[in-house]
């Protein structure tokens, strides 16, 4: 499918909602320190100099502010919207924030609506971001925050897949291995978090978090997985049979799971939720990855 040349270099990812890499631009707001850490070229993308940020510098405050205005635009008012100081002390001191971005004279007044601006507008037009803070072991990340604007399908926009395609490219971009996370069970972004493969459960049912029927995971990332993330054709995963459903709102069963993972058990999340006519949506679980 020519996604690794003859010489093993990675080539651009093909996914079919590609042409959003043809108007959108990745973006990243981090450190120096960090920045040297990362890879400039994810799937052979170019990302450009004046799309990449220092959080410690006054340049960076108008793509800031339409970040937390993404954020809030995604997440809040009523679901889980991220405290304003999260972009700094969470992510710009020692993490890192990418995402796709547009040119002002591509955006579309729709997406500028949803983010209170407008017209004239200069400068980067985030449609979605990436939010991870490095872990002490090597090349694990933290995935603090996925926000994007297809969750509110702006009028004249066609952003099918950006969720995912921007975590894919935010992760090549961070090289990340592994990758940590904490989802609610009913969140729609565990549709795109299971697209890297088997989810190992670090918990079932977390009350150190704000809301307990939180689960927390691990995914190792290598190419395959990235690139079935992001849809291209080329990527692949290895779920194994489940062997337990799940519901989202059975919070008797996620703490008898917490108590299982406790006492030593492996369990996995082993792909997507599903529906049922009663409206009920259960998780697929299986003791091995």
């Amino acid at each position: 499918m020519g996604h690794l040349r003859g010489d093993g270099a990675v080539t651009r990812l093909a996914p079919p909602n590609v042409a959003l890499l043809e108007r959108l631009v990745p973006f990243v707001v981090a450190t120096e320190s960090v920045r040297a850490r990362l890879d400039t070229s994810p799937f052979d993308l170019a990302l450009s100099p004046d799309c990449v940020l220092d959080p410690l510098r006054s340049e960076s405050t108008q793509l800031l502010e339409r970040l937390w205005a993404l954020d809030t635009a995604t997440f809040g008012p009523g679901l889980m919207a991220m405290p304003r100081w999260i972009l700094l002390d969470g992510a710009g001191l020692s993490g890192a924030i990418v995402g796709l971005a547009s040119h002002p004279e591509n955006a579309s007044d729709a997406v500028l609506e949803i983010l209170g601006l407008e017209r004239p507008v200069a400068g980067l037009v985030p449609y979605s971001m990436y939010i991870a803070i490095p872990s002490f072991e090597a090349d694990t990340w933290v995935g603090h925050n996925l926000a994007s604007l297809g969750v509110r399908r702006p009028e004249g926009e066609s952003l099918a897949g950006l969720g995912s395609l921007t975590k894919a490219i935010a992760l090549r971009i961070l090289r990340a291995r592994c990758q940590l996370g904490a989802a609610q069970w009913d969140s729609v972004a565990l549709r795109v978090h299971v697209r890297l493969g088997a989810l190992r459960l670090l918990t079932a049912w977390t009350p150190a978090h704000s809301k307990a029927s939180t689960f927390t995971y691990a995914a190792r990332i290598d190419e395959a997985s990235l690139r079935h993330l992001a849809r291209d054709p080329g990527g692949r995963v290895s779920m194994p049979r489940s062997e337990y459903w799940l519901a989202t709102d059975d919070h008797a069963g996620m703490q008898a799971l917490q108590q299982k993972i406790e006492d030593g058990e492996p369990w996995y999340i082993v792909g997507p939720p599903r529906s049922e006519a009663s409206g009920v949506e259960r998780v697929p679980l299986a003791r091995s990855g």
